[in-house]
């Protein structure tokens, strides 16, 4: 539950870990910050009203909801699944002109992963969380869906859900 001091304490946190003063912040701010009144709103002495903690937000260049609402936990997420990409090299290989545009982008993504991970050799991909959060925000659509679409073109081996 969001409360006034967690709400104080995450806008002094990034503050503090992007090394700034509250004097700093004034100055960079061009003065639409002003030291004494940031310094409230991190104690909690002073409300915070819905435009300056848009001002606040886009002058730290984070989103409104970062300061305003508490964080996910990692548990509280949906879990992440088993890609079979055995079967992506197949669907690759056999269906490359009817692929559609969003098993495409997944795939684009896939495989940016394989990429980063440097993991060449698998048969298996773990796709985390956040990864499938971040497909399904390119693609405008939720997780469920990326899950979804991974099972119907039978890439997915089992979801992390079915393992615990």
């Amino acid at each position: 539950m969001t409360t006034n001091e967690s709400v104080s304490a995450r806008i002094r946190a990034i503050r503090i870990a992007k090394g700034l003063s509250l004097s700093d912040v004034e100055k960079a701010s061009h003065k639409k910050i002003k030291a004494v009144v940031l310094g409230s709103y991190e104690r909690g002495d002073r409300n915070l009203s819905v435009s300056k903690a848009i001002t606040i937000a886009e002058f730290y260049a984070v989103p409104l909801t970062y300061l305003l609402c508490e964080p996910v936990p990692e548990n509280r997420l949906h879990s992440g699944v088993v890609v079979d990409l055995r079967n992506l090299r197949t669907i690759i290989d056999t269906k490359n002109s009817t692929i559609s545009a969003p098993l495409r982008l997944v795939i684009t993504f896939i495989s940016g992963i394989v990429e980063r991970r440097n993991d060449w050799n698998g048969e298996v991909l773990s796709l985390r969380a956040v990864d499938i959060a971040f497909m399904a925000m390119a693609l405008g659509i939720t997780d469920q869906a990326i899950k979804d679409l991974l099972d119907r073109e039978e890439l997915l081996i089992t979801s992390r859900d079915d393992v615990n």
